[in-house]
């Protein structure tokens, strides 16, 4: 009899574990390329420089043609990527309703990454942001800084400003002032959504996730380590909503590599979303979460 249930509990086990396995791994292949970015139904990458958009409610992938694409931002019908096809650095934006084009050259350089939220677009060239308003065409100089993000009407970047090391700053575009919300480490990699902003903080080891709720003005640590094993979470990351996607690692030197998480602000928990160590540039939109991972594009409707 303690056999016969000894048997019985090994295999509900074995059942949890293939299920939780399962769960965990329910994603899909919908393309090949790297770089994805995800917004308003759409997924787009780029694949041997050209862009690809894939509608999530049709299932269908188009191609956009450009012969040196990197890096594209999507809100909306627009899209905007770094476009070097003519030797000299730009950004191009593409208006997916219509197919029309336009291009940022003024102050950009081969390093500018861009994002976008509505109608404007910020960059960093020469450790300067830049935002420009396509519907006006009026474009300013931000702040001195790095590696910008913009949701609505705040920027964060990274700064310099006052210290060794890189802090993040949040710029609100309305007033016209920006605020330093980390105050210490060395902190890189900001993204912004609604009233948070997180970003990397390599100050021990490999890094951790910090956030900063400009509504309560409190900072958190999303992910956790201690002052011997240091952090193993800094690196490309994402947020939308109450979730912030992240990889865990655990080698210096390809900080852009491993396995895939996923955090809860309500329940301030995380839970691992990939098996493999290989996912790459994680992005999330709402419930899509979109990463690549050698050469492949894969989503997970979360």
């Amino acid at each position: 009899m303690k056999r016969t249930l000894f048997s019985i509990s090994l295999v509900l086990i074995l059942l949890i574990l293939v299920s939780t396995a399962a769960s965990a791994g329910q994603y899909e292949k919908i393309g090949s390329g790297s770089e994805p970015a995800v917004d308003a139904g759409r997924i787009v990458w780029v694949d041997n420089g050209t862009i690809h958009v894939y509608d999530l409610t049709t299932k269908e992938e188009t191609e956009i043609l450009s012969s040196s694409a990197s890096h594209p931002a999507i809100s909306g019908n627009k899209l905007v990527w770094c476009d070097k096809s003519t030797g000299v650095p730009r950004l191009t934006v593409y208006d997916i309703s219509n197919g029309a084009r336009s291009y940022i050259t003024a102050d950009v350089d081969n390093g500018s990454i861009p994002a976008i939220s509505g109608d404007r677009v910020v960059w960093s060239a020469d450790s300067t942001v830049y935002m420009r308003d396509i519907s006006t065409s009026t474009q300013i100089k931000i702040a001195a800084g790095d590696n910008p993000d913009i949701y609505d009407n705040r920027i964060s970047y990274e700064s310099y400003s006052g210290d060794d090391t890189p802090q993040i700053y949040i710029y609100d575009i309305n007033t016209r002032t920006a605020i330093d919300v980390s105050q210490y480490g060395d902190n890189m990699f900001s993204h912004i959504y609604g009233d948070n902003v997180i970003w990397s903080d390599f100050y021990n080891r490999l890094g951790n996730i910090r956030m900063y709720d400009t509504a309560t003005g409190k900072q958190i640590e999303v992910t956790t380590g201690d002052g011997m094993t240091g952090y193993d979470t800094g690196g490309p990351a994402d947020i939308s909503g109450n979730k912030i996607l992240y990889l865990k690692h655990n080698e210096l030197a390809d900080l852009n590599s491993g396995y895939l998480y996923i955090y809860d602000m309500d329940t301030e928990k995380s839970e691992q979303l990939t098996n493999s160590y290989t996912a790459q540039t994680p992005v999330i939109s709402g419930n899509v979460i979109v990463w690549s991972d050698s050469g492949s594009i894969y989503m997970l409707d979360y």
